[in-house]
């Protein structure tokens, strides 16, 4: 008798002990191992860490800062990536997060250099201006030159890293990102030698099914006027303050190279990205009207990162353009700018076409249907909601180039 009421007793307490347990854990979700907690609990806290940021700039550095730790604390990089979605839906004011993943896959790929073709194929791309594969891109070359090696045997090692294969089945604009990345990566492994890094997009870049070579050199010239960490002020060190003579130093590439050098210079062209008509003047700069056309079209989306995706900047910024040609691209370009940064802003890039003037409206909601067919999968969940948003006139053609239905 005596035995059975201490065992009622030990079990009573035992329950106890195990009550106060979860208590403390449900009181203080921190006790958990962060592996242990859930996406959502690990957002809020990093929310919650970066409350006193109210900048865009200020929020930027704070989640640099401390997302990419989630990783040492036993987060997947997949795992990372859905913490950094939650973040952004909580924290409106938090939207540019193209270094963010930078850092994140770069960390991945520091675990296991050997893998970093894996990780540019797990690396997701409808987040963060797809980011993440430039940032493994340029971890797995980043202390290693390979100045010295031929163009084709450069070639040999990288060809087939942006197509499709195994469960990886991109889309074209996906490829088109891989392929930006590449041109990130030819300049760091040629020592920042512009012209042989042009010269491998020349030849790894124009595919059977596309040539992406514009892409690619985008991404070596990007490279070169956007250095983001100190290796890469470093890299640049030589040839950096010859470039800033954008019309001398272009003037040494013809065509699409030149055009892209013009287009990529903005950085050292103060105020192009946030006043309208020295935007125009540099873009005037290039060989001939397509050309400007292009430029123009191009230097919208980071200008919507200098304006930290500040909607009424912006618009304003659309307004202020002289050339209609510009104008028109610029409220085009700034609506597939905020699809391609997030799937989920659907809303606002709608939006911003409807508050597009008159004359701007066509090529906005064109310029939707061609990122839903181009830049979202095929009869996907994200294409349709895109084409199910915009008006109805442009519903067929957006429902045909998707293979959605209604």
């Amino acid at each position: 008798m005596r035995r059975m009421k201490k065992i009622r007793i030990a079990v009573v307490l035992a329950l106890a002990l195990v009550a106060l347990v979860l208590a403390g854990v449900a009181a203080f979700p921190s006790l958990l191992p962060t592996h242990f907690e859930s996406d959502n609990a690990v957002a809020h806290r990093e929310v919650a860490a970066c409350k006193a940021a109210t900048t865009e700039a200020q929020k930027e550095i704070c989640y640099q800062k401390n997302v990419p730790t989630l990783m040492d604390a036993g987060l997947s990089m997949e795992r990372t990536f859905s913490v950094v979605r939650l973040i952004q839906q909580l924290d409106p004011g938090y939207q540019s997060c193209h270094v963010l993943a930078h850092l994140v896959t770069s960390k991945e790929v520091a675990r296991d250099p050997s893998k970093w073709k894996d990780v540019v194929v797990r690396s997701p791309m409808g987040i963060c201006g797809s980011g993440a594969v430039h940032g493994a891109f340029q971890e797995r070359f980043r202390l290693e030159s390979l100045g010295t090696v031929s163009v084709d045997e450069m070639k040999g090692m990288l060809a087939g890293v942006c197509d499709p294969r195994g469960a990886w089945n991109p889309t074209l604009l996906d490829r088109s990102s891989c392929m930006h990345g590449m041109g990130h990566l030819f300049l760091y492994v040629t020592q920042a030698d512009v012209k042989k890094s042009v010269a491998l997009c020349a030849a790894i870049a124009k595919l059977p099914d596309y040539d992406f070579r514009q892409t690619c050199y985008e991404g070596v010239f990007m490279q070169l006027y956007q250095p983001l960490e100190p290796e890469d002020e470093v890299l640049v060190h030589e040839v950096g303050p010859l470039a800033k003579n954008t019309k001398k130093f272009c003037s040494q590439f013809t065509g699409l190279v030149y055009n892209t050098c013009v287009k990529e210079s903005w950085p050292d062209v103060p105020g192009s990205s946030t006043d309208p008509h020295i935007m125009e003047a540099l873009c005037n700069l290039s060989s001939d009207r397509s050309a400007e056309l292009y430029c123009a079209s191009a230097i919208i989306y980071p200008v919507i990162e200098t304006l930290h995706y500040d909607v009424p900047k912006i618009e304003e910024f659309c307004r202020g353009i002289v050339d209609p040609d510009f104008r028109n691209s610029c409220w085009a370009r700034t609506a597939s700018k905020f699809v391609w940064a997030d799937w989920k802003n659907v809303a606002k890039a709608v939006g911003i076409c409807n508050d597009a003037p008159q004359e701007a409206k066509q090529s906005c909601w064109m310029e939707l249907v061609t990122y839903a067919e181009q830049g979202m999968p095929q009869g996907s969940v994200e294409a349709k909601t895109l084409c199910d948003a915009i008006p109805d006139e442009w519903h067929d053609s957006c429902y045909q180039k998707t293979r959605t239905v209604r």
